[in-house]
C-alpha cells in the first residue's frame, strides 16, 4: 500500500512538471496543493521545516505599511507572487516524506526525458527538420513554453554518477544523459544554460582549495553587480550565439530615449524605471517598499499580443521586483536566507568523508539556490511557475539533508554513550 502511495505522488509530481512546461498555472498550483494538503504522519513536523522559507513572506506583509492604499487587486496579486516560492518549496518538503529518494530522483530524470521529447517534437512540428539546426528560432516560434526539467535531470544524473549512486543501468544512464543534454540544446534558453552551468561548476567546486573560495565568491558578486551596466554591441542576427552575446546589451540598465532602444533593451529600461520609481519614494518606501505598487514606464510599450502598457505590476528583474514591492528589507531577507543556505550546506557537500546521500542533497540545495539567485535577475525566477521543479527539488533536498544529518548525529551520540558505558 505504501508503494502504491509513493507511485501516486511520484505521478502527481511528474504531471506537475509537464504542466509547468506549458505554463498552466492553475493545474500546477492545484497539483502542488494536492501534494501538500492531504494529512500524513508527522505532517505538522514536516510543515515546521518550511519555517525558514515562510520568513520570505514577512517582507510582503510589511510592504503593506507603505502600500495599503494601493489597489486591493494588485496587493493580492503581489501576495500571490510572493507565496509561490514558499508553496513549491513546501511541496518538495512534503514529498520528501512521501517518496523515497531513489523513486524521486528517477521521476526527476524521467520528467527531463519527457520534456526533452516534448520540446523536440513540438519544435519539429513548427519548423520541420530545420529546428534541429536552429533550435532558437524554433523555440521562438513555439512561444513561451518550457521548464528547466532537462537541466535539473542532467545535473541529477551527473551527481549520482559522481557519488556512485546507481539509479539506472549503464546503457539507460547514457541514453537519459544524452536525451536531457539534447533537451537543453533544443530549448536554446539562456536561462537554462545558466542553470546547467551552475550545477556543472558545482560538480568540481568541492575540489577547489578553501583559500580560493572567498575570492571566487567575491568575483562572482562583483560580476553580478557590474552586469547591469555593461553594454555589448552585437549584430541583429537572430542566432542563439548572438542572443547569448547580446544578453548584457538587453539587460543593461539605462534611461533609453528612442522607441528602438526601449524595445531592444526593454528589460534594462524596465529595470531603470523601476529603480527610479523606488528612489523617488520616501524613507518608508526605501525600507518596506510598497505592495501593489505599479512601475511607471513614462511611455507606452507594446507588451503581449495586442496591448500597450505604461504601468506594469511585475518585472523581469526579480531583485528589483522584490526591492520595489518590499524595499531594502525584503532584498536583505532573501539574500540572508539563500546565501545562508549556501554557507551552511557547503560544508556538508565538501566533506569528503561525509555520506554520499548527504553530500548529493547538499549539492542540490546549493545548485538550486545559485540557479534561482542568478536567473531571478532575468526571469523573476522566485515567482515564476516555470521554475517550480527547481523549488520542489530545493524543498525535497532540504528536508532530506536535515533528517539524514539528525539521524547521523543521533547514531554518533548513541555510539559514544555505549563506549562511555563500556569504559565505566
Amino acid at each position: 500500500m505504501q508503494q502504491v502511495n509513493q507511485t501516486v505522488y511520484a505521478l502527481l509530481f511528474l504531471v506537475m512538471v509537464l504542466a509547468s512546461f506549458f505554463h498552466m498555472q492553475a493545474p500546477v498550483l492545484g497539483l502542488a496543493l494536492l501534494i501538500i494538503l492531504p494529512p500524513v504522519k508527522h505532517q505538522l513536523a514536516v510543515i515546521k521545516m518550511a519555517g525558514v522559507f515562510a520568513v520570505l513572506f514577512v517582507p510582503a506583509l510589511l510592504g503593506l505599511i507603505a502600500g495599503y492604499q494601493n489597489s486591493t487587486y494588485l496587493i493580492f496579486k503581489d501576495f500571490y507572487y510572493f507565496s509561490i516560492p514558499i508553496l513549491f518549496v513546501l511541496a518538495g518538503i512534503v514529498l520528501a516524506r512521501r517518496i523515497e529518494v531513489e523513486l524521486f530522483l528517477k521521476t526527476l530524470v524521467i520528467a527531463g526525458v519527457l520534456v526533452s521529447f516534448l520540446v523536440t517534437g513540438i519544435s519539429i512540428s513548427y519548423m520541420g527538420g530545420g529546428a534541429l539546426t536552429d533550435p532558437y528560432s524554433a523555440h521562438y516560434a513555439i512561444g513561451i513554453v518550457g521548464t528547466p526539467a532537462p537541466p535539473i535531470a542532467f545535473a541529477c544524473l551527473l551527481f549520482t554518477w559522481k557519488f556512485d549512486i546507481r539509479l539506472f543501468r549503464r546503457n539507460l544512464f547514457r541514453l537519459f544523459l544524452g536525451v536531457n543534454a539534447f533537451g537543453i540544446y533544443m530549448f536554446a534558453s539562456r536561462t537554462y544554460l545558466i542553470i546547467t552551468l551552475c550545477f556543472m561548476l558545482l560538480l568540481i567546486a568541492d575540489r577547489v582549495k578553501r583559500v580560493w573560495i572567498f575570492p571566487i565568491i567575491f568575483l562572482l558578486g562583483l560580476f553580478v553587480i557590474v552586469v547591469p551596466f555593461i553594454t555589448v554591441s552585437v549584430s541583429s542576427d537572430s542566432t542563439f550565439l548572438n542572443k547569448i552575446m547580446g544578453s548584457f546589451n538587453e539587460v543593461s540598465v539605462g534611461n533609453f530615449n528612442t522607441e528602438q532602444d526601449i524595445n531592444l533593451r526593454y528589460r534594462g529600461y524596465e529595470s531603470f524605471m523601476a529603480f527610479k520609481g523606488y528612489l523617488d519614494g520616501g524613507l518608508r518606501d526605501w525600507i518596506f517598499g510598497g505592495l501593489g505598487k505599479l512601475i511607471d514606464l513614462k511611455t507606452f510599450v507594446h507588451l503581449g499580443e495586442d496591448a500597450d502598457f505604461q504601468y506594469i505590476p511585475v518585472l523581469h528583474n526579480g531583485w528589483l521586483y522584490i526591492l520595489v514591492k518590499t524595499g531594502a528589507l525584503g532584498v536583505l531577507v532573501y539574500i540572508s536566507i539563500f546565501f545562508g543556505l549556501i554557507a551552511t550546506k557547503w560544508r556538508s557537500y565538501a566533506d569528503v568523508k561525509g555520506k554520499p546521500v548527504i553530500r548529493i542533497f547538499s549539492a542540490f540545495i546549493i545548485g538550486c539556490v545559485l540557479s534561482l539567485l542568478l536567473t531571478n535577475y532575468i526571469v523573476t525566477a522566485f515567482f515564476n511557475m516555470e521554475m517550480s521543479v527547481v523549488m520542489v527539488l530545493l524543498g525535497y533536498s532540504y528536508l532530506n539533508v536535515h533528517v539524514l544529518m539528525h539521524q547521523l548525529k543521533t547514531r554518533q551520540q548513541f555510539t559514544e554513550f555505549q563506549l562511555a558505558g563500556l569504559n565505566v
